[in-house]
């Protein structure tokens, strides 16, 4: 598939999930596919995403980068939501995400055959833990940083 094409076919992929048009994203996913590097079916990726909306029905992916290299795929999403049902181990309290996620797929045969995310959990439980201050809107907070502080003198 040329790399246009990618770009479309993914862009249609977060059309359809931001819709809750879950057939059409079965269409776009193998029987058999791996979620971060561990085998799954298309039904665990279609169950997950009808969880993830079931406990936070306004959950948007925005696609603020993409890159395609051949029948690969890389984009840096926002995520946004208000969960109405515990999300990350937290109670529903009114709070919202607005978080990053990285994520990266192989495409084969015109649908995803690999799919790797990663969401700064960590920054999303500590904005619902907050109290919604602001209509429920989440404060701004830096991503955790992977760097270890600096060894004491």
């Amino acid at each position: 598939m040329p790399e246009a094409d990618l770009q479309g076919f993914y862009r249609r992929y977060i059309a359809a999930i931001n819709a809750r048009q879950f057939d059409v994203v079965a269409e776009m996913v193998h029987d058999d596919v791996s979620i971060n590097g561990v085998p799954h079916r298309r039904e665990d990726v279609l169950a997950s995403l009808q969880g993830l909306a079931g406990a936070v029905p306004d959950f948007v992916w925005t696609v603020q980068d993409l890159f395609v290299d051949g029948e690969r795929i890389a984009a840096r999403l926002r995520d946004t939501g208000t969960p109405t049902k515990t999300f990350l181990g937290q109670e529903a309290t009114g709070a919202s995400i607005d978080v990053m996620e990285y994520a990266s797929y192989r495409v084969r045969e015109g649908r995803f055959a690999e799919m790797w995310f990663l969401i700064d959990a960590a920054t999303a439980a500590e904005q619902l833990r907050r109290a919604p201050a602001d209509g429920g809107r989440p404060r701004a907070l830096a991503p955790r940083s992977l760097a270890r502080p600096p060894a004491p003198a």
